[in-house]
């Protein structure tokens, strides 16, 4: 299992390769990619919502709670009153920091459920549906919103898996196929929570914004084409401009 320190950089790194593209790709402005990078940092912490009160993932929480708390006052600025966004950023910060987070660890077994893809996926879809109902975003952007958490998330699971393999000693080892599962099935109760899970992503999705908007901005021929022309220098010419 990777560590914090580990989890941070690797989620961070991943989410400002993705952000940074998509900016490159004018799919989204330059306050977007920041929104986008800090959700999908968020995302890469998250699976350890779960673990041990530990002091670097308890700061790790909070650091992120704040910027995510920050990025919402300046999608409300030109809204909200100043009153009406301090109310809105206690809450939200607050919210996040110690109800979310707090309440899921004191109902969560680590690596439990939360260690499983239908649970990145519905953190994705529900992110997606805040976004765009209740801080008004646009289809397009509520969903590259909840992609940056899955994809956060599904970097953090893959991390972990990886640790199970020791390539030193060339073994597999006995954590192998906990972090990266599509649900547990061990017991009734567990198949239960499956079952409930599942259940609840569909009935997510019916909810979830359209994604025609999204469909043309990042799987059109034109939206190829724009990432082919920022994949590589179109004219050849390599840090020469």
């Amino acid at each position: 299992m990777a560590n914090f320190n580990t989890h941070f950089v690797v989620a961070a790194s991943a989410s400002a390769v993705v952000s940074g593209t998509l900016l490159s790709m004018e799919v989204v402005e330059p306050t977007q990619a920041v929104m986008a990078f800090a959700l999908g940092t968020f995302g890469g912490l998250m699976p350890d919502i779960d673990s041990d009160h530990s002091k670097s993932i308890g700061i790790g929480f909070t650091v992120v709670s704040l910027l995510i708390t920050i990025l919402a006052v300046f999608i409300k600025s030109s809204t909200y009153s100043i009153v009406e966004m301090l109310v809105m950023a206690g809450v939200l910060f607050y919210g996040i920091r110690y109800g979310l987070i707090g309440m899921f660890r004191k109902i969560s077994k680590h690596r439990g459920m939360f260690h499983t893809i239908p649970v990145a996926l519905i953190w994705g879809v529900s992110t997606a549906i805040v976004m765009h109902l209740f801080f008004g975003l646009n289809a397009l952007v509520s969903w590259i919103y909840g992609f940056m958490i899955t994809w956060g998330y599904m970097v953090h699971l893959i991390l972990d898996e990886t640790y199970s393999v020791d390539l030193g000693n060339r073994r597999i080892k006995k954590s192998f196929g906990t972090a990266v599962k599509f649900g547990m099935f061990k017991n009734r109760q567990q198949q239960i929570h499956t079952v409930i899970i599942y259940v609840a992503l569909i009935v997510l999705f019916f909810v979830a914004p359209d994604t025609s908007l999204l469909q043309d901005a990042l799987f059109s021929q034109e939206a190829w084409y724009n990432f082919m022309d920022v994949l590589i220098p179109h004219d050849g010419r390599w840090f020469i401009k």
